[in-house]
């Protein structure tokens, strides 16, 4: 076993602890340690608690001493991301806050088609970096855990690409990337077939591929307009 190793002071430390599951939760109901420490040992935390203390009770452990005020709590979850992708959707987004629908943005020439476009112009590498830049930003604000979509790809080929991207970007980030495959975001305007023939060739020759290169075992659907 390594060395422990003892990294404070930190002002605030919020550890969570003995809160309700569901339901709101009361400010008082948290439990904030002042003036601690967090001890560690191959990776794990070993203990958490006052600093003065932790130092007390381990004088042999390596000391991180932190200079500044710093709150610490376990890191957020983003559990709805699509930060794999190509272009832009700056003008989306503007007609979206005015009320258009995606429907309607779509056929302005925006939406998810154009950033399919752009996606598949992109190699795996390029993804990839775009990938882990967009979830160093978002590590950058708290989130540790970012669940990410697939989704802009629309063909067997592109779908693959993504998630392949999406893979070798969690190899080169410190955030976990968990990634959905979200091939059925659309029926691709470039498939010669239904809709329910395009998800009969995903579900009949991505998902074994997926399976097999253990790329991702989550499978999500975007509904904007039903057939029945």
């Amino acid at each position: 076993m390594g060395n422990k190793t003892l990294i404070g002071p930190i002002i605030q430390l919020l550890t969570l602890d003995h809160l309700p599951l569901r339901g709101s939760l009361k400010d008082e109901q948290l439990q904030i340690i002042e003036q601690a420490g967090i001890l560690i040992q191959d990776q794990k935390i070993l203990k958490v608690g006052g600093w003065i203390e932790l130092k007390a009770d381990f004088p042999d452990a390596d000391l991180i001493e932190l200079e500044g005020e710093f709150v610490a709590l376990p890191g957020f979850v983003d559990c709805h991301t699509h930060i794999c992708f190509g272009g832009s959707r700056a003008r989306d987004f503007a007609m979206r806050n005015a009320g258009k629908s995606y429907l309607e943005i779509a056929q302005a020439g925006g939406g998810i088609w154009d950033t399919v476009t752009q996606t598949r112009r992109l190699t795996v590498e390029e993804l990839a970096s775009i990938t882990e830049k967009n979830a160093s930003r978002h590590l950058s604000e708290g989130v540790t855990t970012i669940e990410v979509k697939s989704g802009y790809g629309l063909s067997l080929k592109d779908e693959l690409k993504m998630l392949r991207a999406i893979h070798l970007a969690g190899q080169s980030t410190p955030a976990d990337l968990i990634p959905t495959c979200l091939a059925a975001h659309m029926k691709p305007r470039d498939f010669k077939g239904s809709s329910a023939e395009y998800l009969q060739e995903m579900s009949e020759k991505l998902f074994p591929v997926m399976k097999e290169e253990s790329l991702s075992n989550r499978i999500d659907a975007f509904v904007e307009k039903s057939a029945f």
